[in-house]
């Protein structure tokens, strides 16, 4: 096993089945060797690693995957796991996929949820900014690999172009989380971190033709993988299979 100082890490932050499992899946047999995946449910992480190590297997890749069980809208929580993960390898892409997602009904849906789904889009996004970022510079500009990306990708919709009325907490909060990546992408990206949106325009599917877990993490990947030269912001997917680089939202 190579030192965790010579492993290229993805951290996926909010694991599960669909989009997380997929993206961390998809994202090893491409490029990376080293996984760490930030989730809640313990038996749902295990279930990802060996999801993730199968994957690996089927292209004769060897990979190393940990996982951390952590509530990412308890800062204390996150900022440690944070730390731990730094020493298990060289970070080179985070992914953030977390959300909470269900209804919300006007002047139903108590304020101390909305509060909750904010932390969750938000606050957590802010914390793993604040310590990836610096990281990301760093590991940037001592790397002498021409392939190396540093990046920070998030998983949208078009919620905040478009809102729904009864997902009206998701709608706000992911409005509020674009706004913070647009931020990040004017300040960061020219500095050499590639920010960007990963938006889903519908809802996911494993029998969505196009809006399936696999093709979106295919999609996540080229957003990954372009040139420096050629990085943009966003890359949306549309349910009639369109693939849209321009900004979206």
């Amino acid at each position: 096993m190579e030192p965790a100082s010579a492993a290229r890490m993805l951290l996926l932050i909010g694991s599960g089945p669909g989009v997380g499992v997929a993206v961390a899946s998809h994202f090893t047999k491409q490029h990376f060797n080293r996984i760490a995946l930030f989730a809640r449910n313990p038996h749902q992480l295990q279930k990802d690693r060996e999801a993730v190590l199968a994957a690996a297997a089927s292209v004769n890749k060897v990979v190393v995957v940990g996982t951390w069980q952590v509530d990412i809208s308890d800062p204390e929580q996150l900022q440690q796991a944070l730390s731990e993960v730094e020493q298990f390898g060289r970070l080179e892409c985070v992914y953030f996929n977390a959300a909470r997602v269900g209804t919300s009904l006007f002047f139903q849906f108590p304020p101390e949820s909305v509060e909750q789904d904010f932390r969750v889009s938000n606050s957590a996004l802010y914390i793993v900014s604040r310590w990836a970022i610096p990281l990301l510079l760093q590991e940037g500009k001592s790397q002498p690999e021409t392939n190396w990306k540093p990046s920070l990708l998030v998983t949208s919709s078009l919620l905040p172009k478009d809102p729904i009325a009864e997902l009206f907490a998701l709608s706000m909060v992911k409005a509020a989380q674009v706004n913070l990546v647009k931020s990040l992408d004017k300040t960061f990206t020219s500095q050499g971190v590639h920010i960007g949106l990963v938006v889903i325009g519908g809802q996911v599917s494993v029998d969505s033709p196009t809006l399936n877990p696999t093709v979106i993490a295919k999609q996540a990947w080229e957003l990954f993988a372009q040139e420096r030269k050629d990085w943009t912001p966003q890359v949306t997917l549309y349910e009639d299979g369109t693939v849209d680089w321009s900004e979206s939202i």
